[in-house]
């Protein structure tokens, strides 16, 4: 098996795997095994390099072994009982080399005879080996003499010899089934050197790191957690981890694909006459026409200098310009940082980062290491910053680093020392070079921050006319009051963070402006005096919209807008035109329908009257009833013509109303 020389870790949970060796091509071949589970991954990404040979195929073992299946047409099958005897049976026919007792013999096996012998009183069946030998001379070998310390058997028949390694090879894989065999045949002759390469799952490479103050100067230590989940140890292995999201997934290539393939019926029998058309003249006149003219032509990624990081004194000498505080807690930090001797470079590789371990890496099989990746003075500000959604009461101490390391900072958990005293832990997030961020480690109990929120919906600001619509602004306000104090004997500087909302701008800013913002927030900056407090307003608006027809706005509305300038003369003029024509039609309206009240009264009444006539006999005083019911009727229905003629020229004047409503609203002009 070829040894691993080079790996690469990925974040994304795979690895890159390098083998690499002398082959000695007498052989033709090399063996390799897998874990069942990376057989797809394998298959997919498995690439070949020679100097002086050509490969000229790979086969590999099969996703399942069945044995039975795999020996049924096997010349050689050997019972677990027995074994040596039953072999003997199989090679019957088959030309074998003995040695006994430092005697060689060679022949061919006629049989195995059982003979019997008395032993101890009682007749046994002893079994012999039955041998031609090559002068023709036949000779009976006790078996128990064959299986001494100092006798051997081989196979000289080449087939047979072929199959009992079969049988063997089989036995073994179907013992041990979670590893997979994979051969590489090759073509050439001498000793060649070859690398195989291949990607396969791997757990994601992890990064923690110690962020260290002295003084004013700030320094990062970066460890690189890797896992060896193999079978084989990495001896000295050139070790890469490269920080970034390749994409990477796995495809079933080393299961049997059976589709399943229609069934379609065959046919018995063609339903075909043998027929002649004869064809019309004029059919095959016009099929040479169109022939014809169908065939006459027609016209119609720099890659920067790597960073370079020094080992062992580098931040001692940065360390002592700076003036003696706190002698032992400066030498226990210098102390912790100069043990560490960091041999890696960083440099970018396409899209992603790689780190490069300069040092070969040993990881015994299934165990983990922690691997030096970064030691490095770097550029950080300590401050307080206040999100009330973090914490309500008090900001958090935090450091605001600038990654000129020269690496990519890969995500991971950062612990945080002011000289040798621990302060405090926290979550370092992805930062390319050049890139700033705040890193929270610990809460700061000598600020306290009270936060007063206050809302309030506002009248009407600004009335809009469109040209089918009228648009109402009103504003819907927050304030946040935020009073800082500060207990301890230092001034300070705190950080505010105001959260933006959907919809919201800030308002009267011009004494009390964010000094930043990111996507969630405006930042402000509170500088506080010892034992004082400091207060910041900060106001937000949101606006909501109004839709109205022009129609359905007030008398009193219009004046009011008028008197507080939100609509112009000219807008004034229309908004009252379009009202007293729409409460003129309104009026119209109210005639029509005061109108249709009375007619269906009446209606109602005359049904009552019909209903009556229809009960009343033929006396006289019954005649005089059924004449005033009569009568009543007839004066009725003059009125239900007068009311329906009054109705129809109403409802004419109200049709009229409203065309000229929106003669008006389409005649006046809008602004763009």
């Amino acid at each position: 098996m070829l040894p691993i020389n080079k790996v690469i870790l990925f974040k994304t949970g795979i690895g890159c795997f390098e083998r690499q060796g002398k082959v000695d091509l007498k052989k033709k071949t090399i063996d390799l095994s897998f874990k069942r589970k990376v057989m797809n991954d394998l298959l997919a990404t498995l690439s070949i390099a020679t100097k002086n040979s050509l490969v000229t195929g790979i086969s590999y073992e099969g996703s399942e072994i069945d044995l039975e299946r795999a020996l049924e047409d096997a010349l050689i099958k050997i019972p677990p009982e027995d074994s040596f005897l039953n072999l003997l049976k199989q090679l019957v026919g088959s030309n074998i080399t003995l040695t006994i007792a430092g005697e060689i013999i060679e022949g061919v096996i006629l049989g195995i005879q059982r003979m019997k012998k008395g032993l101890d009183k009682a007749i046994i069946n002893e079994p012999y080996l039955v041998l031609s030998e090559k002068g023709g001379t036949v000779k009976n070998l006790k078996i128990s003499d064959l299986t001494g310390p100092n006798s051997k058997l081989s196979v000289s028949d080449e087939k047979m010899n072929k199959e009992l390694k079969f049988f063997i090879e089989k036995m073994y894989t179907s013992r041990k089934k979670d590893m997979k065999s994979l051969t590489i045949f090759f073509e050439g002759e001498g000793e060649d050197e070859v690398t195989v390469t291949y990607l396969h799952e791997m757990p994601s490479w992890k990064v923690s790191y110690r962020l260290t103050f002295i003084e004013e100067d700030n320094f990062i230590q970066g460890w690189a957690l890797i896992d060896n989940t193999l079978d084989e140890d990495w001896e000295n292995i050139e070790l890469s981890l490269v920080a970034g999201l390749p994409i990477s997934f796995i495809y079933d290539l080393y299961t049997p694909n059976w589709i399943q393939r229609p069934t379609v019926a065959r046919r018995e029998k063609y339903d075909i006459e043998v027929t002649e058309y004869e064809e019309e003249m004029d059919n095959l006149m016009d099929m040479a026409k169109k022939s014809e003219e169908m065939a006459m032509p027609t016209t119609a990624t720099t890659t920067p200098a790597p960073a370079q990081f020094g080992g062992a004194g580098a931040f001692r000498a940065l360390a002592k310009q700076k003036s003696v505080y706190g002698a032992k807690d400066r030498a226990n930090a210098e102390a912790r940082l100069d043990s560490t001797k960091v041999e890696a470079k960083g440099e970018e590789a396409g899209d992603f980062f790689e780190y490069k371990i300069m040092v070969p890496v040993t990881v015994k099989r299934n165990q983990s290491s922690l691997v030096p990746i970064l030691q490095a003075k770097i550029t950080g500000n300590k401050m307080s910053v206040y999100n009330e959604s973090v914490r309500a009461d008090n900001p958090m101490l935090c450091c605001e680093i600038e990654n000129d390391s020269g690496l990519t900072l890969e995500e991971g958990p950062v612990t945080v020392y002011e000289m040798s005293t621990f302060v405090g832990e926290a979550m370092l997030p992805f930062i390319r070079q050049g890139e700033k961020r705040r890193i929270p480690y610990s809460v700061d109990l000598g600020i306290t921050v009270e936060t007063k929120w206050k809302e309030k919906y506002v009248d009407i600001h600004k009335i809009q006319l469109g040209e089918d619509y009228l648009y109402s602004f009103n504003y819907y306000k927050k304030q946040c009051k935020y009073t800082v104090k500060n207990k301890s004997e230092e001034g300070r500087e705190v950080i505010i963070e105001f959260p933006k909302e959907y919809g919201y701008e800030l308002y009267d800013t011009d004494d009390n402006k964010p000094f930043e913002e990111s996507k969630n927030f405006y930042r402000y900056k509170v500088k506080v005096d010892p034992k004082t407090q400091a207060k910041l307003l900060v106001k937000s608006r949101r606006v909501d919209k109004s839709t109205y027809y022009f129609q359905n706005v007030s008398k009193s509305d219009i004046d009011l807008w008028y008197k507080q300038k939100l609509i112009t003369d000219a807008e004034y003029e229309f908004l009252l035109k379009i009202w007293e024509l729409n409460n003129e039609k309104r009026e119209v309206d109210n005639q029509i329908n005061d109108l249709q009240n009375k007619k269906n009264s009446i209606i109602n009444d005359q049904n009552r009257l019909r209903q009556n006539l229809r009960s009343i006999g033929t006396s006289r005083s019954e005649e005089r009833l059924r004449n005033k019911y009569i009568t009543k009727l007839d004066e009725q229905e003059v009125q239900l013509e007068n009311i329906e003629a009054e109705i129809k020229e109403l409802t004419k004047k109200s049709e009229d109303l409203e065309l000229k409503i929106n003669e008006e609203i389409r005649k006046r002009p809008v602004e763009v």
